[in-house]
């Protein structure tokens, strides 16, 4: 890193250097390079439009340079220069200024500076490590910007081969006012024409597509206010068969969409208002500079670059016509997406197809296109209607008639929808079978039913090499992330030089095991796959030099094999571009440089373990899932499968890219399954592995281990497309028994303070206390969880947390409430007649819980007793039980059959219905209420009530759960037999019975007295 850093340091400095001593006049090396054996072998100067050096003013030059300078001089050392004269630069702008041979490289042979009428080449390291220059060559462009009419022609430079140069003013330009010029008519046919792009093997080819329909929107609208609308073209596509030997380069389309304005018709010489020769803002100082709106720019790849054409590819064994058919009618099947694609004949010869769908068509308007501009206070997207209000050079009816014809209303002739556009791709020129000369290509506009239209473009093309006789291939290899970071997994990587067919011509491999990522190792290259013969990279003397083994004019590929899922860029580092192809030329000097860069591929890995003591039964299936984090739930993105058959072993996990386990993932990027390509990791999305059943055990997850090598708690990654690496998940799974017990108290009323239950739970087999448990209930009617302890002091410390450290798998136990305070506990959910017992069995699911209920208490019995005197054959007694609202709660009845005798009162709800005898007190009561007990139909007793405690009375008052039991006697005394003074029902029953006596003994007598009467008559 350091060597690099300081070589690029050292070329800025030869670059100053060069320079300087150029506009300084101060050379001092002139007197050596003079001396210098420079071997001019061929110097050129052409027009690049024309013959002849005498040329007028803008018109552009191509000046080429062959050169050796073999060997070096004695003596030589870097930054010593020397130069080559070459027409002036006060006459002509050269593209380009300055630069390096080999062209863009890091590491070259020599700078050269153009500093006046002189390029200045200046040795660097790699030249004296050389000890010669050969076959040196540079090719130069230029516009002419100065005449020569003052002072005369000037010379041409170089070896003094050529004539000097000419360079005259340029005719006078219309007088036709600028900004009202109509578009030429016959520009507005279908128009292709090319240009080589500067320093490259490489044409730019340029079209104008419909603007003859997009001409005539302007008479229309000029005619009618667009009641004429234009007619659509259906099917619209640009057919482009490209000349032998050149190849359209990818990612090279370029597209916009042109915004002609419309002339005045308040100009004298122009008084029909028609299309014009300049676009919107197209003028200097124009804020808004509305020409040309891209909506293609390198298929969208690089940052604010706009993509409008969807790329498509022929299927394999696809015919031309199938294919074009399929392009040509892609935009109009498919909503209006433009489409393009490129077709390689069995002639290596290329169609490039560019489809529009119907012109205008519905689908794609002016109004939509967009650019950006900074108008002071930031970025801002501008259409087309406001860039029509700001340029000035308009007049007011200019810019509503503009209006009109680019907005979606009703006077626009296409309705708003874009009618024409430019096009431009690079093709590359295979210069090993086609140099020099002037390109011609055809093109056709076809759309409807089969109508076309045609024409043909040219463009001058003149072979550019800029390399130096050196090593013929030089390729290093380098893992891209953190300077420095030791990779998952050294590594020696290898490389096959294939043709385009696949035909292996060299094996290479990395000098030494790559251990470290972003350091350089060189890749040496053989002619065998044991890598015993070495190919040979500057003596063409040798049989292993690659000249001898590879064939004139081809092109070759460097590929890694068994990237074990790295992501592998190649870059041609000369070119300054991405890519691993070359070429051999005989005849031709050649340097290539490749620098390979391997992106560590992600490698996750995961682990499943049981941990716990015995053995397992049984194997177990365990499945899991690595899910994004960006929903909620996690999506799947991969899914893994391992089976565990034994305790305390890790076993592997294997991941699917499918949730039927049948696609093994080989790549965590992505991978390409039946020819459709699935993207598994994204770069900077985080994921998440989760173990979809762990049946029941508890689940611990670890993602890496710290300095000391102890795990990281946690299930998560994030992908890091650059750093890569391997991350391995360990999932273990802890041996767990899902054991709860919840207190419960139930009954009417409220707890005045807090009860703390306690509990045992005991091995059943030896009645031995392992825990002991303990919970505090408030409130009633709620269950309380139970915490449990393993010593009976119930500390904290001791609270158990993990049932597997104190209870034996298939082992039973008991729970027990050992503090009831005079509650009657009953118990759900478990085993046993108590339902209160329970078999462990680990990793169990549901959790087994035990519940105890605490039911009130209240004990309230009453007896009836006949004492007296009286006569006393047995009766039946019946009594109430009313609240202190006089209601009646309860109904009792006992049956007495001698005096002096003891009987238990029976008590029901419902005295009619036997079923309703009351046994649970609780359930009738309402704790802290008064009760009292009434005889009803006492037959005329006396009656005296006394408690439990000997106190004489009816009343009581139910205290639940103290464990004292309330009694009520009811003693009867037969005496003489007054009313009874018991109240309730038994006084009105009194006095209907004497009621009906009185009544029976008067009708007696009344039914006497009239016998009586009648037997006297």
């Amino acid at each position: 890193m350091k060597q690099r850093k300081y070589k690029a340091f050292l070329m800025v400095f030869l670059l100053l250097s060069t320079y300087l001593l150029g506009i300084l006049n101060l050379n001092p090396e002139k007197a050596l390079a003079d001396n210098w054996p420079v071997n001019i072998t061929g110097y050129d100067v052409t027009r690049q439009y024309g013959s002849g050096t005498t040329m007028e003013i803008g018109e552009s030059i191509n000046v080429h340079i062959e050169f050796d300078l073999n060997p070096l001089p004695e003596g030589a050392k870097v930054g010593d220069t020397f130069e080559i004269t070459i027409p002036s630069g006060e006459y002509f702008s050269y593209h380009k200024q300055s630069g390096t041979l080999p062209v863009n490289s890091e590491d070259p042979l020599v700078t050269f500076r153009i500093v006046g009428d002189k390029v200045i080449f200046t040795l660097c390291d790699l030249a004296i490590e050389s000890s010669g220059l050969t076959n040196g060559i540079l090719d130069l462009t230029a516009k002419s910007i100065k005449t020569t009419e003052k002072y005369g022609p000037i010379d041409s430079g170089g070896d003094g081969s050529v004539p000097d140069i000419t360079i005259k003013p340029a005719p006078d330009p219309t007088d036709y006012p600028e900004t009202n010029r109509p578009f030429p008519n016959e520009s507005k046919y279908l128009f292709k024409n090319g240009q080589q792009l500067n320093g490259e093997n490489a044409i730019a080819w340029s079209m104008r597509v419909n603007y003859s329909e997009y001409g005539r929107a302007f008479d229309e609208y000029t005619k009618d206010q667009g009641a004429t609308k234009i007619i659509d073209k259906a099917n619209g596509m640009v057919v482009d068969h490209l000349t032998p030997g050149t190849s359209f380069r990818e990612d090279s389309l370029y597209v916009t969409v042109p915004t002609y304005i419309i002339t005045s018709d308040k100009d004298p010489g122009d008084p029909v208002a028609q299309m014009g020769d300049r676009q919107i803002g197209g003028y200097n100082g124009s804020p808004l500079n509305f020409s040309d709106v891209i909506i293609e720019l390198n298929s969208g790849k690089n940052p604010g670059n706009p993509q409008s054409f969807v790329r498509l590819q022929p299927a394999a064994g696809q015919s031309y016509d199938d294919f074009a058919a399929y392009v040509q009618s892609y935009p109009d099947d498919n909503g209006g997406q433009r489409a393009y694609g490129v077709y390689k004949h069995a002639d290596e010869t290329e169609s490039v197809l560019i489809a529009f769908g119907t012109m205008p068509g519905t689908t794609h308007y002016y109004e939509d296109l967009r650019k950006e501009f900074d108008l002071g206070s930031g970025p801002e997207q501008v259409g087309i209607l406001k860039a029509i209000k700001e340029d000035t050079s308009l007049t007011d009816d200019q810019k509503e008639q503009l209006k009109d014809i680019y907005g979606k209303g009703s006077k626009s002739p296409s309705g708003g929808a874009i009618m024409a556009y430019n096009i431009g791709f690079y093709v590359d020129v295979d210069t090993t079978k086609y140099g020099s000369g002037t390109y011609k290509n055809g093109i056709d506009f076809v759309y409807g039913n089969g109508e076309k239209e045609s024409t043909v473009g040219e463009s001058g093309f003149q072979d550019i090499n800029q390399n130096l006789d050196a090593n013929f291939l030089l390729a290093n290899k380098k893992v891209s992330g953190e300077d420095g970071k030791e990779l998952a997994e050294s590594k020696q990587f290898k490389f096959n030089v294939v043709d385009k067919r696949g035909n292996i011509y060299a094996y290479g491999r990395t000098k030494t095991v790559v251990t470290h990522k972003g350091t350089e190792v060189e890749i040496e290259f053989f002619r065998d796959s044991g890598y015993t013969i070495p190919v040979e990279n500057k003596n063409k003397a040798d049989p292993n030099y690659w000249g001898n083994f590879l064939v004139d004019g081809q092109w070759y590929y460097i590929e890694e094999v068994d990237a074990d899922g790295y992501e592998v860029h190649i870059q041609d580092t000369l070119a300054g571009t991405e890519s691993n192809r070359f070429r051999y030329l005989d005849g031709v000097e050649q340097r290539w440089r490749f620098a390979i860069i391997n992106r560590e591929p992600i490698q996750i890995e995961g682990n499943k373990k049981i941990v716990g003591t015995g053995n397992l039964s049984s194997s177990k299936e365990f499945k899991f899932e690595l899910r994004d984090t960006r929903t909620d739930p996690g999506t799947p993105v991969a899914y893994g499968k391992t089976t565990v058959d034994n305790k305390n072993t890790e076993k592997k996990i294997t991941f699917y890219l499918d949730d039927a386990y049948t696609t093994e993932i080989t790549n965590w990027k992505k991978m390409e399954i039946s020819g459709t390509e699935y993207i598994i990791l994204e770069d900077g999305v985080t994921y998440q592995l989760v173990e979809v059943d762990n049946q029941g055990y508890e689940v611990n997850y670890y993602n890496g281990t710290d300095d000391q090598g102890n795990p990281i708690l946690g299930n998560t990654y994030t992908a890091n497309y650059e750093e890569g690496g391997k991350i391995t998940f360990l999932v273990e799974n802890k041996d767990t028994f899902n054991f709860a017990a919840n207190k419960k108290i139930a009954g009417s009323g409220n707890l005045a303070t807090p009860k703390t239950f306690t509990f045992e739970l005991k091995d059943l087999a030896d009645d031995t206390v392992v825990a002991y448990g303990k919970v505090a209930v408030g409130v009633k009617g709620t269950d309380h969880p139970i915490e449990f302890f393993t010593t009976s002091d119930h500390d904290p410390a001791n609270r158990i947390t993990d049932w597997t450290t104190e209870l034996d798998e298939n082992k039973s136990y008991r729970l027990t409430e050992t503090g009831t305070h005079n509650y009657a506990p009953s118990y759900t959910g478990g085993t046993g007649a108590a339902k209160n017992e329970f078999v462990v069995t680990y990793n169990n699911s549901p959790t087994i819980t035990i519940n105890t209920e605490n039911k009130d208490t209240f004990h309230f019995s009453a007896s009836k007793k006949v004492i007296g005197d009286g006569i006393f054959e047995g009766e039946d007694f019946k009594f109430q039980l009313l609240n202190s609202s006089n209601q009646i709660v309860a109904h009792g009845k006992a049956s007495v059959s001698s005096k002096n005798t003891e009987v238990e009162i029976d008590f029901y709800t419902d005295l009619n219905d036997p079923t309703t005898k009351i046994n649970d007190w609780t359930s009738v009561l309402i704790e802290g209420e008064t009760y009292q007990l009434k005889e009803v139909e006492d037959t005329g007793y006396a009656v005296t009530y006394t408690n439990q405690d000997g106190t004489e009375t009816n009343q009581f008052v139910p205290q639940f759960n103290t464990g004292q039991s309330f009694a009520i006697k009811v003693e009867n005394k037969r005496d003489k037999a007054p009313l009874p003074q018991t109240g309730g029902e038994g006084l009105h029953q009194q006095l209907l019975l004497a009621s009906g006596i009185i009544f029976l003994v008067l009708l007696t007598a009344g039914m006497i007295e009239y016998r009586r009467r009648k037997a006297g008559a």
